[in-house]
């Protein structure tokens, strides 16, 4: 990893969005989300466009996420763009599922919040990046 900018989701630290290169991708920028466990640990990494789709999903999702439980009938949100899913799935109330291809990542409410108000954050930094990528490169 090289220039990596770390956000920790938690107070345990066990749950992290980074931005940063990768040497081992032909040092590309890109975001990682990530759950570090003690049998086995899960990330997951967006490209630049993947992080635009889920920087316009985010509000919409988080929304949902609030009115959970003040009403009867509790808003299901799906946000779907390429191969990028974020959604509030029927049987696990209070997680969310942010997917990339066939691999996801759970939130709770109180990490999708979090990541909603840090995400623009995030989002310029991986701008950032982008644009410095040609002066990285040479």
């Amino acid at each position: 990893m090289l220039l990596r900018r770390l956000f920790f989701l938690n107070a345990n630290k066990n749950k992290y969005v980074s931005v940063g290169f990768y040497p081992s991708r032909s040092y590309l920028p890109l975001v990682e989300f990530g759950v570090i466990r003690s049998c086995r640990s899960k990330a997951i990494n967006l490209t630049d466009e993947q992080v635009y789709t889920t920087a316009q999903c985010l509000p919409a999702v988080a929304d949902a996420m609030c009115k959970e439980g003040k009403d009867v009938e509790t808003p299901i949100m799906k946000c779907e763009r390429g191969n990028v899913r974020l959604g509030t799935p029927k049987r696990r109330r209070g997680l969310t599922r942010l997917y990339v291809g066939s691999e996801y990542i759970c939130l709770t409410s109180l990490d999708l919040h979090y990541i909603a108000g840090i995400f623009n954050i995030v989002h310029q930094q991986m701008r950032d990046y982008v644009l410095t990528l040609s002066q990285l490169l040479s």
